[in-house]
């Protein structure tokens, strides 16, 4: 197993610079993600990994093997990087078994009749297939499919797994089961798995680390906690999880930072620590809090105010939408106190982040 470094990777299709100068160590047995809407350039960053892509500028190290260089003019083909590689669409033969499939690698590079089967059979046991030798592609559901795709890539025994975007065809029940599945194989061989995906609850769920990208460029990496809970931008903000941003002025009073919403000029001022901000973006002050942070209450004479406008039962918890001023914020509060449409409410702000 290996560690994968990044040193100011770039890729450019004529004038289109779709990958922007990425530093980046992967650590060896880590479970890094690339998350991002489509465009950003996660997949073609992984390509670059794998040698299906010659980068523009910038260098690839695979343990400490230099695997690609521009400036050097190395350039190691994908065979002979150890990557495993599992793609979207699973990629199986049609005509060939199980048994066959997941092979084939070890076929290609000669391996013994005993050595092979050993393999195959030792990786469909990781993958729970044991049993399905002889069946074949159009007898198996989309996930065992998959399951083949990755066990094709684990016979051969990687340093580093690829993965791009490998549950999107599977459906939401699905994707949820592999996901574990995916991330207990992954524990129990050791190996440094890089997966791309833009749905960022798949990101959530599996990863150590999560490289958010959007414009070619890296917006944050850090762990699914460091994303949710300080967020670096709006952007990322935005994108990991669900977000109210509320326009504040801010002003100092005695050595205190006060806040008020434009949008409400008779809500009173309340106190926000000038520390718990993301880094500066363009424009005013913008308030951001989860919908989980802001807690209703009953409201007293020094409350933040507002009025219930929409109110969901989702089972645990309860999904309401409140009227501050002009704006509105969104508030998830569990199914116990419950508020009425039309009623006035007090909000009380938990965590949340201020960008400048």
């Amino acid at each position: 197993m290996s560690k994968v470094v990044l040193k100011g990777l770039s890729k450019s299709f004529g004038d289109v610079n779709v990958v922007n100068n990425i530093d980046l160590e992967i650590k060896d047995h880590e479970f890094l993600s690339f998350l991002g809407p489509s465009g950003c350039g996660k997949t073609t960053t992984l390509r670059m990994i794998a040698g299906f892509d010659m980068p523009t500028t910038g260098e690839i190290f695979i343990g400490e093997r230099l695997v690609s260089s521009v400036e050097k003019k190395i350039f190691v083909p994908p065979e002979e990087r150890n990557v495993g590689m599992v793609f979207q669409n699973y990629a199986v033969w049609p005509h060939m078994d199980v048994f066959k499939n997941v092979a084939y690698p070890l076929k290609i590079k000669k391996t013994g009749a005993e050595e092979m089967k050993e393999r195959v059979m030792k990786v469909l046991s990781m993958v729970k297939l044991t049993g399905m030798e002889k069946r074949y592609p159009h007898q198996l559901s989309g996930g065992q499919q998959q399951r083949v795709a990755l066990a094709r890539a684990l016979v051969m025994e990687p340093d580093v797994m690829l993965l791009d975007e490998p549950l999107s065809n599977l459906d939401a029940k699905l994707r949820e089961e592999m996901r574990f599945e995916i991330k207990d194989i992954q524990r129990r061989i050791g190996v440094t798995i890089i997966y791309v995906t833009h749905d960022q609850a798949e990101a959530m769920a599996m990863s150590d680390r999560i490289l958010l990208l959007h414009n070619a460029r890296v917006q944050q990496l850090g762990t699914p906690k460091d994303l949710y809970e300080r967020p670096e931008n709006q952007f990322v903000a935005d994108f990991i999880g669900l977000i109210n941003f509320l326009k504040i002025d801010v002003t100092e009073r005695e050595g205190r930072m006060m806040a008020s919403f434009p949008s409400s000029p008779e809500t009173p001022p309340f106190e926000v620590n000038p520390e718990n901000t993301g880094k500066s973006n363009e424009g005013g002050f913008v308030f951001a809090i989860r919908p989980e942070n802001v807690k209703l209450v009953s409201p007293d004479s020094s409350s933040i105010r507002g009025k219930v406008t929409k109110k969901v039962y989702l089972g645990n918890i309860l999904d309401y939408r409140v009227a501050l001023g002009k704006e509105e914020i969104r508030v998830e509060a569990s199914s116990g106190e419950e508020f009425e449409l039309g009623q006035t409410v007090g909000l009380r702000f938990e965590s949340y982040v201020l960008f400048k």
